[in-house]
């Protein structure tokens, strides 16, 4: 079995941006409303699976997502090369069909820090709207607004540096007061990249909205799409549905994924 080491400074800097717990609860404002929003959203959303088919440019991909809570997630790569990622709420595997190769990891890590592990390899099957957005715990600037497909809507600004310093503003905007994912803005100098909702599948019983075609624009023109061409929000998803095993003749890999003890300071060693 190897152990895989997860970087310390590497997971700090994207709890920031993720928005990983941190002491003391946010001011009772509209912005705590609209997190209420969300997990109440969540907890409607128990469990669902789609089939997607996303294009850019001249490149298209097909994809199933399947999630059941609790966090039971798994994403299965289609087309253009066949890939199967899952996760049954203890164990990270990678299915690789080219490579005949199944790898299995252990995940030792604390709950934020493996909820950003999972999210950065799961987000290309999950676009905004079947996931709560990510927000930072302090620093979200909340306001109510009119919106076409609203009628009304949060409006979620955030500002972050980049690595050099420069800002990068994030304009979200959910449905009020569901939840509902209607579009996203990111403004970085001078490029202006977004992500709007065209279409959506409603369910009244759960009160709640998901896509049914995003459309990605940079400076205006489109650059891809997604349509989500089978949406089953009740699905039957059997637990172990979730919990890999090796077809036959594909090699088994086990790993533990722990995190890195951060090294000692020069001169100390």
């Amino acid at each position: 079995m190897r152990v895989v080491c997860m970087r310390l400074s590497a997971v700090v800097l994207a709890c920031g941006l993720a928005g990983c717990p941190r002491g003391g609860p946010p001011p009772e404002n509209l912005a705590s409303e609209a997190r209420r929003a969300l997990a109440e959203r969540d907890r409607r959303l128990e469990r669902y699976r789609v089939e997607a088919t996303s294009t850019q440019g001249d490149e298209t991909a097909r994809y199933v997502f399947s999630f059941r809570a609790p966090n039971r997630v798994k994403g299965v790569m289609l087309a253009p090369t066949p890939l199967t990622l899952s996760y049954d709420g203890t164990h990270f595997f990678r299915l690789v069909p080219s490579e005949k190769k199944l790898a299995a990891f252990a995940l030792k890590l604390p709950p934020e820090k493996a909820a950003v592990f999972l999210l950065t390899q799961f987000s290309p099957f999950v676009p905004e709207g079947y996931r709560a957005p990510l927000l930072p715990s302090k620093g979200v600037v909340a306001t109510k607004v009119a919106h076409p497909r609203g009628p009304e809507a949060f409006e979620l600004r955030v500002v972050t540096p980049d690595e050099g310093g420069a800002p990068i503003t994030s304009v979200t905007h959910l449905r009020y007061p569901s939840g509902d994912f209607l579009q996203k803005k990111t403004t970085v100098g001078q490029r202006v990249s977004e992500l709007v909702v065209e279409e959506e599948r409603c369910d009244a019983a759960r009160a709640l909205c998901v896509p049914q075609r995003v459309v990605q624009r940079e400076n205006g023109a489109e650059l891809g799409r997604t349509e989500f061409t089978r949406v089953d929000l009740s699905p039957e998803l059997a637990a172990d549905a979730f919990t890999l095993t090796a077809p036959e003749g594909f090699a088994l890999e086990t790993h533990e994924l722990v995190e890195a003890t951060p090294s000692p300071p020069e001169g100390t060693r």
